[in-house]
This record gives structure tokens, C-alpha cells and sequence, in this order.
């Protein structure tokens, strides 16, 4: 019972932070963290109007990814539904404080469970399924499935219309480089934006308040994804390691993360990209995904381990600089998985951010797809990465790689299994190989030379002949 009464009392803290009291309006002291940001000016009017809560420490989180949870409550709100439909999802339980939330989002009708009857609320909800709910609550024509943005082939079959219709309305705007990001966790920030703007075209009887909008902002873009799965990326509390204790932090703003996804996800290796807001080192440890797992401590991630006691199955570290982009890669997975990248930042002064999890999954694999991708080592112009593909005894294919340096564009697997770049040039040496055919079910592990020093590079593998070729894998390899 006291454990129950803690959960309930801990998501009531939780929904309190995200929404206000709708009290009388008065002007509330402008949070530290959003000073300067984009989304200052609307996100200052809706804490004046209670419309949106603070944190105890005086925050409020904008660049946080908003849940699945979250998000519904604030829509339930905002536009005033309150009927409740009968739910039975297996992982929304009575007595949490999102049951009557998902209640009444169901009655609704503007968001439903996933195939195996989960609701997943606490589970970040991503740029193209606000656009989904959007549709939904507003009743836009969702006819027009075309897309203008970089990154449309991203963009989900089942949200096309909707993303079309969001962005046609500056519901949902695209970001500067010209992508959508469809996958993207939607923020605190975000999440505020697209609510405003949608009471533009607000059905007449809903009720609800209704806030000003502010049709113009538009986030930086942090990343630009490629994904093939869906990631979730929610924030969540990791340890400190009593970085910021002692006075050693000197009352400075924690480090965070943000804008945390995918690239490339093959079948086992995966790209991440991520944004810090300190000059540091990001750890991260990859987990099998599971529903109730207890996100590691920092220092957790910081040793490679999932628990007190139990280590990933791939761990590292990269150096990271402040406002940049970040990309690393994970491997050691297996085809058609899911998995959790769990992701701390440190600065230079020892304080850590709380830990991130990311879920993706991998794609599926073949007879003769890659089975085991990796480093063995690493030195100033040299490096020695591992290759492995189909089951001992089976049928030889060719195996190809070629290295190209970070910057560069992705080749084609068309390109890469003919050993060129991304511009049709052929590479040649230790830059693409090999040029016989290996055999299947063994480790073969190839000798890259004449590296530069200090220098990212991608290695690309791929299995395959006559045009029928596996999932590319991707490895990311920084010289010392």
C-alpha cells in the first residue's frame, strides 16, 4: 500500500510540474533556463496564465522530451475533454495518476495503444505523432500525402497526411535546415508551440482555455536522423556521483542533453546522435529493452554497467563540445531487437547530467547478413575492426567495406559493395576491401593503415551479390 501511495504521489508531483493551477493570472518570475531561448516568450505566458508548472528548483525544463502521459493531459486540458472511455491497457494501471488522462484521450479519439495493448505514457511522444493527435483534435484533412521536406521519407505511412496538414497549418513547423524530424522526441518547449498554434483552428464547443499562439517559433535543429525504428528518448534522473556536490559546481546549471535519436540503425550496429550543453565526455551503455528496467546511474553508465552489478552489452565514451552535435555508434547487437542506449554527459569540472535512455530496434537479418561488427583496436593511423556474416558452413558472399572519413556523405550500398564514396570515387588500399570472398560464420578482422591521427572515420559493411544486399552497418572509429 505504501509503495502504491509513492507511485501515485510521485505522478501527481510529476503532472503538477507539467501543468498549473489555472488560477488568477499574474506574472511569474521568469525561469533561469529559459532566458534567451526560442521559445521564451510563449512559454512565460502560459506560467503567467498557470497553463504550464515549474520544477521545485525554479526551472522549467523546455529542451525535456514531454511523454506520451504528459502530452494527453495537456491536450485534455487545453481543450477540454473530459468524458472517459473504458481502458484496459496492460501497463496503465487505475491507480496511476495518467489513467483518467488515457481515459479521456481514448474517448476522444485522438490517440490510441500500441498492438500489444501497452499505452507506453511514459514513453516520449515524437514530432510526427503530435502531428497524428493534432489532426485528430482539429479535424484537418489528412487527403495530401505530400511532403517538402528533406528527411519526408522518414516520415511514417501512417502520419503523412497528418504531418502535411500540421505543417501546411504552421501547427508543426520544420526546422531551418529544411527536415521535420518525425522521430524526434518532442519537447517541453515544443509541446507548448504546437498547443498554441493549434487553438488557432480549435473546433468550436470543446471548452478548455485558450491560450495566444505563436505561430513563429521554430527550434534549432539539434540533429538530422535517418532513422528505420522508432526511438523513445525520455530524460530521467541518473546519478550524480557527487559531481556537482562540495560546492565544486559553484552553483552553475547542471550539464544536460538534448535532441537525442538515431541515424543509421542496421541489424547490429546502430548510430546515435545527441546535443550537450557542456564541453565534456558522453558515456553510454546499451541494454536489451525492457519495459520495467530501472534506468543505471550516471556512474553507472560512466563503468559500463545496466545495474550494480550486470554490464551492457556495449559501452563507451566520446569527447563532446558544447552545442554541437554528437554521433557515436553502438554494436554487438542482433537482427529484429530492441535495445536501450542509456547516455550521461560529464563537464569538465566533474558534474553529470541525468541519465537519457533511447530505444530503438534493429533491423531484421538474413542468411547471409552481418552477424558481428567491432573494434579490437585502435592507434594514431592504424585500426583493427572485425567482421562477421552468416552461419558457419553456409553459402560464401562477398563481404565489402570502405572508409570514409566522418564528414563525408554515406554511400549508397550499391556504392559501398563496389568500393567507392558517396560521389561514385573509387577507393582503394585499406579504404575498401576485401577483394575475395570470406568465409561464413568466422570472425575475419581487417587492418586499416594509413589513417590520420586524432580523425573520426566510418567504416561501412555490407554483405551481398547481383544487386540483393544486407543491411548496412555502420562503425564509427576515432583515431588517437
Amino acid at each position: 500500500m505504501k509503495k502504491t501511495w509513492r507511485g501515485l504521489m510521485a505522478g501527481l508531483l510529476g503532472i503538477s510540474m507539467l501543468l498549473g493551477s489555472l488560477g488568477s493570472v499574474s506574472a511569474a518570475a521568469t525561469p533561469k533556463d529559459i532566458q534567451g531561448h526560442w521559445a521564451q516568450k510563449q512559454l512565460q505566458s502560459w506560467l503567467d496564465k498557470g497553463y504550464l508548472g515549474g520544477y521545485p528548483d525554479g526551472t522549467v525544463k523546455p529542451n525535456k522530451a514531454i511523454t506520451r502521459g504528459e502530452y494527453v493531459a495537456l491536450i485534455n486540458r487545453l481543450f477540454g475533454f473530459t468524458e472517459t472511455a473504458s481502458i484496459s491497457f496492460t501497463d496503465v494501471k487505475s491507480t496511476n495518476w495518467v489513467y483518467s488522462e488515457v481515459s479521456k484521450a481514448v474517448k476522444a479519439g485522438y490517440i490510441g495503444g500500441y498492438e500489444n495493448n501497452t499505452f507506453r505514457a511514459n514513453n516520449p511522444l515524437t514530432r510526427q505523432e503530435a502531428a497524428v493527435i493534432a489532426a485528430k483534435v482539429l479535424k484537418l484533412s489528412t487527403s495530401s500525402t505530400t511532403l517538402k521536406f528533406k528527411d519526408s521519407a522518414q516520415v511514417a505511412a501512417w502520419a503523412k497526411g497528418a504531418v502535411v496538414a500540421a505543417a501546411d497549418k504552421k501547427i508543426i513547423n520544420g526546422y531551418p535546415d529544411g527536415t521535420f524530424g518525425p522521430k524526434k522526441s518532442l519537447t517541453r518547449a515544443e509541446a507548448v508551440g504546437i498547443i498554441s498554434n493549434s487553438v488557432v483552428y480549435k473546433p468550436a464547443g470543446t471548452g478548455g482555455v485558450t491560450p495566444t499562439p505563436a505561430p513563429t517559433a521554430t527550434p534549432a535543429p539539434t540533429a538530422t536522423p535517418a532513422p528505420t525504428a522508432s526511438p523513445t528518448a525520455t530524460p530521467v534522473t541518473g546519478g550524480s556521483g557527487g559531481g556537482t556536490g562540495g560546492g565544486g559546481n559553484g552553483g552553475t546549471t547542471s550539464p544536460t542533453v538534448s535532441g537525442v535519436t538515431y541515424g543509421h540503425v542496421g541489424s547490429v550496429t546502430a548510430d546515435v546522435y545527441l546535443t550537450t550543453s557542456v564541453t565534456g565526455a558522453v558515456y553510454y551503455v546499451v541494454a536489451p529493452y525492457s519495459i520495467n528496467a530501472t534506468a543505471p546511474t550516471a556512474l553507472q553508465v560512466r563503468d559500463g554497467l545496466i545495474s550494480a552489478s550486470t554490464a551492457g552489452i556495449h559501452s563507451g565514451k566520446k569527447a563532446v563540445t558544447a552545442g554541437t552535435t554528437a554521433t557515436f555508434s553502438v554494436y554487438g547487437l542482433n537482427p529484429n531487437t530492441e535495445y536501450t542506449t542509456y547516455i550521461a554527459v560529464t563537464d569538465a569540472s566533474g558534474a553529470w547530467s541525468g541519465v537519457t535512455p533511447l530505444q530503438l530496434k534493429t533491423a531484421s537479418g538474413s542468411t547471409t547478413s552481418l552477424t558481428q561488427v567491432g573494434i579490437d583496436s585502435i592507434g594514431t593511423v592504424t585500426a583493427d575492426v572485425y567482421a562477421k556474416y552468416g552461419q558457419t558452413g553456409g553459402i560464401p558472399t562477398p563481404l565489402k567495406y570502405v572508409v570514409v572519413k566522418a564528414t563525408d556523405a554515406d554511400p549508397s550500398a550499391a556504392q559501398i559493395a563496389a568500393g567507392q564514396d558517396s560521389a561514385g570515387v573509387q577507393l582503394t588500399g585499406t579504404f575498401a576491401g576485401p577483394n575475395s570472398t570470406v568465409s561464413p560464420g568466422v570472425k575475419h578482422t581487417f587492418t586499416l593503415n594509413g589513417l590520420t591521427s586524432n580523425t573520426e572515420y566510418k567504416v561501412f559493411f555490407i554483405t551481398g551479390s547481383n544487386g540483393v544486399w544486407s543491411p548496412v552497418e555502420i562503425l564509427r572509429i576515432q583515431t588517437k
